[in-house]
């Protein structure tokens, strides 16, 4: 190798070694951050009915004469304690945005379980003191929480152990498993509002 090569070699070495210096090294061990650097940091659980959480529940929302099933979300993960978030109703912020439930407030769970596709859900008979129309939407909402569970596209409810008869979204009774199908147009999208495409430049 040339005398110019090899200076343009060690030119070459001397670089990396001054870019490894100026990279940014582990610490050793811990360290106190200064003050101005910190950022709160919220390390409690979240309190009950808090809409947070990787499940949704399905509460009822009026707009003007129209109700509406509208999704928030809860911090619980199987069958069983979604269906209790949800019995458990709205929270005070979302009482406050005019959110609601049909489920009357006795309602009690009394067994949730998965075949297959097909979640069957046991409650007391505090369900069956709703009018038709409330009944409904309380159906509506218990179906809808439902199928955001993972494996799950149909409910079966039943009171107190024994199967009965549910109204759909045009008020027809089922007795047969029931899903979101059965209530078309009832729930809010939970798809984002996109904006609306540009129209082409003229």
């Amino acid at each position: 190798m040339t005398s110019a090569g090899v200076t343009s070699v060690r030119a070459a070495l001397a670089g990396l070694a001054l870019l490894a210096g100026c990279a940014i090294q582990p610490n050793a061990g811990p360290r106190d951050i200064p003050d101005d650097q910190q950022r709160e940091l919220d390390v409690g659980g979240n309190a009950a009915g808090e809409a947070v959480g990787s499940s949704r529940v399905f509460l009822v929302v009026t707009d003007g004469e129209e109700q509406q099933l509208r999704s928030v979300l809860r911090d619980a993960a199987s069958g069983e304690p979604v269906m209790e978030a949800l019995i458990d109703g709205p929270n005070n912020d979302e009482i406050a945005a005019g959110l609601d439930t049909e489920l009357p407030a006795e309602l009690a769970l009394d067994d949730v379980r998965q075949s297959g596709a097909t979640l069957t859900v046991d409650v007391s008979d505090e369900i069956l003191t709703l009018t038709s129309s409330e009944l409904r939407l309380a159906v509506a909402q218990i179906v809808f929480t439902a199928d955001e569970l993972p494996g799950v596209r149909s409910v079966q409810l039943r009171v107190e152990g024994q199967p009965r008869a549910w109204p759909d979204g045009d008020g027809e009774l089922r007795t047969t498993p029931l899903t979101t199908y059965d209530y078309p147009g009832l729930a809010e999208s939970v798809q984002p509002a996109y904006p609306p495409v540009p129209s082409p430049a003229a």
